[in-house]
C-alpha cells in the first residue's frame, strides 16, 4: 500500500528512527529469490538456512496475498516483521470483504491508521474490489531503536486486477497494476506498545525509478 499522506505522517511520527526522517539516506538491499509456493506447507519453513517461508493468505473471493517471511529471525524481530506483513494482508482483506473485515485497524496506529483507512476507503467509495495475487517479499529489519524499528520490503501488485461489485474487471485498470508502477519499495515504522504487540506507526514507499524500487524488480 502506498502512503497517501506522507508529509503529515512525517510531521506526526514519534518513532526515533530513519523511517521517520524526511531525508532518510538511500540504502541498498538484495531481494529474496523466487520461492516455489507449496500449498501443502503454506506458512511453514520452506527450507533450511536463510530460505524464506512462503505463506499464501486468502483475502477474499479470488483474492490472495503471498508473503515471503524471512527465516532465522529472533522472536522480537519476527514480531516486528509480522506486524508489517499482517497489516499489508489485512488491508487487502478489507478490500476483498467489501469493508466487512476491519481487523487491519488493530495493527496500525496514527498516522499509519489514517493512511490504511484512506486506502481501503478509496475502494469502498468507488464500489470496487480486487482479484488476483498481491506479493510482499524481501522483508528485513533495517534498524531498531528502543521500542521502534524500521522494516523494509518489496511489493508486487502486477497480479492484481480491480473489479466491480459483480466481480468483473473494470475496463481501465489503474496504473499501479502495470509495470513499472506495480513493483515498489515499502518501509514501515513499527512500534512496540505497552501490551507487547508491535503495530505499524508509519508507512513510506518509493516508486520506480527510485533505486530502492528498482532493486525490488525480479
Amino acid at each position: 500500500m502506498r502512503s497517501t499522506a506522507v508529509a503529515a505522517a512525517l510531521a506526526a511520527c514519534a518513532v526515533p528512527m530513519a523511517a521517520c526522517s524526511a531525508s532518510a539516506p538511500e540504502r541498498g538491499f538484495t531481494p529474496a529469490g523466487v520461492i516455489v509456493d507449496d500449498p501443502s506447507s503454506s506458512g511453514d519453513a520452506a527450507g533450511a538456512g536463510q530460505t524464506p517461508a512462503v505463506e499464501t493468505i486468502a483475502a477474499g473471493p479470488g483474492l490472495q496475498v503471498r508473503i515471503e517471511w524471512p527465516a532465522a529471525l529472533e522472536a522480537d524481530q519476527a514480531g516486528m516483521v509480522r506486524a508489517f506483513g499482517d497489516s499489508y494482508a489485512g488491508q487487502w482483506k478489507a478490500v476483498g470483504s467489501l469493508g466487512k473485515d476491519r481487523s487491519y485497524l488493530d495493527g496500525v496506529e496514527d498516522p499509519a491508521s489514517r493512511d490504511a483507512y484512506a486506502w481501503v476507503d478509496g475502494f469502498l467509495r468507488s464500489r470496487r474490489s480486487a482479484r488476483g495475487v498481491a506479493e510482499l517479499y524481501a522483508l528485513r529489519v533495517a534498524s531498531v531503536s528502543g521500542r521502534g524499528a524500521e522494516i523494509d520490503g518489496c511489493v508486487d501488485e502486477s497480479g492484481i486486477r480491480v473489479v466491480d461489485r459483480s466481480g468483473d474487471e473494470i475496463a481501465e485498470q489503474p496504473s499501479w497494476t502495470r509495470a513499472p508502477a506495480s513493483v515498489y519499495f515499502q518501509a514501515a515504522a513499527v512500534r512496540k506498545g505497552d501490551d507487547g504487540a508491535w503495530r505499524v506507526k508509519l508507512f513510506q514507499h518509493a516508486d520506480y525509478p527510485d533505486e530502492r524500487a528498482k532493486e525490488c524488480v525480479r
